[in-house]
């Protein structure tokens, strides 16, 4: 008899769709047209990305369990959730290491200077010191501020502590959190934190407070010599204050992974931005998503049947 029948969107092996006693769980479209999948009334799991979710729960009426492919769900319809008793799982912990380790590795570019030895590389172009005088950071003894301490947030400051950073956080929710040396919890102290961090790294969730947080104001608050990394969501920045910032000095570089429209359109003026570095939003991608992703729908599986706290509930 089967206890639990599902659809999903992903590569999930057959070893957890079809192998786990009592679970069936079968494979859907993000498309789905509502009278393709038979017996929709059946389905209680909806395994999906955000994008398709609202959609997808109008299609199966009886989900009581939705477990999301992303760590973000700011396009979930979270009042339908709760009008529906829906119990909410997203996959925060899968992508956490992976983008962690992006942010380490943007630090290092930014601060090793490597865009303009990229650039001399392609010119077949060896400086003389005249030609390219020490302009590299050390990231030993400086201070990151990490806005947003969550999954994510604790994983960067984790490696950022091995570097022999001091690490400062801000987070309204979080009071402590490991590799933080403090935390910051009310919003009149972000200020503190962008005046004493090199390196300023947004992690922040998209709601009606974090939305634009980063502005104008916020980036003059920032060291001239500082950093700004965003790998949360571009609707955390405005994109024409933060080029506006980059552009008359008041930060020193910036590394973002994503951006308010994507793909960003190649006319925009973001591109061309004086000290601004981009990747296409593949903060997230390792060889190990996969696995890590199949591992926590699976776990997550057993502590539902076994009627056990879920991984990564999301208190609505």
């Amino acid at each position: 008899m089967i206890i639990l029948k599902g659809v999903y969107t992903y590569n999930i092996p057959d070893t957890i769709t079809k192998g786990i006693e009592g679970v069936r769980l079968f494979p859907i479209s993000e498309n789905l047209a509502p009278d393709e999948f038979p017996d929709p009334e059946s389905v209680t799991l909806l395994i999906a990305r955000q994008g398709a979710v609202n959609r997808l729960l109008k299609i199966f009426p009886n989900i009581k369990w939705l477990q999301l492919l992303n760590a973000g769900y700011e396009k979930v319809d979270l009042e339908l959730l709760k009008r529906r008793n829906i119990i909410f799982t997203n996959a925060s912990s899968v992508y956490c290491k992976t983008i962690a380790e992006d942010v380490i590795a943007k630090m290092l570019i930014l601060a090793r200077n490597y865009p303009v030895h990229f650039e001399q590389q392609r010119q077949s172009l060896w400086p003389d010191d005249s030609m390219l005088p020490n302009m590299n950071i050390d990231l030993e003894g400086k201070t990151v501020g990490i806005l947003g301490a969550g999954n994510i947030g604790r994983e960067i400051a984790v490696r950022a502590q091995a570097f022999g950073m001091t690490v400062i956080g801000y987070d309204p929710y979080v009071t402590s959190q490991a590799g933080f040396n403090k935390i910051y919890n009310r919003y009149p102290e972000l200020e503190q934190v962008l005046k004493m961090s090199d390196f300023l790294i947004t992690c922040l969730p998209v709601t009606d407070e974090t939305r634009d947080i980063m502005n104008e104001e916020k980036f003059k608050m920032m060291k001239r010599s500082a950093f700004f990394i965003n790998v949360a969501r571009g609707e955390i920045v405005n994109e024409n204050h933060l080029i506006e910032a980059l552009n008359k000095g008041h930060i020193k570089g910036a590394y973002i992974d994503v951006c308010k429209e994507e793909p960003l359109p190649p006319a925009s003026p973001v591109w061309k931005t004086k000290n601004l570095y981009i990747t296409p939003h593949r903060a997230a991608y390792g060889d190990l998503m996969q696995k890590r992703m199949a591992g926590l729908i699976e776990r997550n599986i057993h502590h539902y049947l076994k009627n056990e706290p879920l991984e990564n509930l999301v208190h609505l």
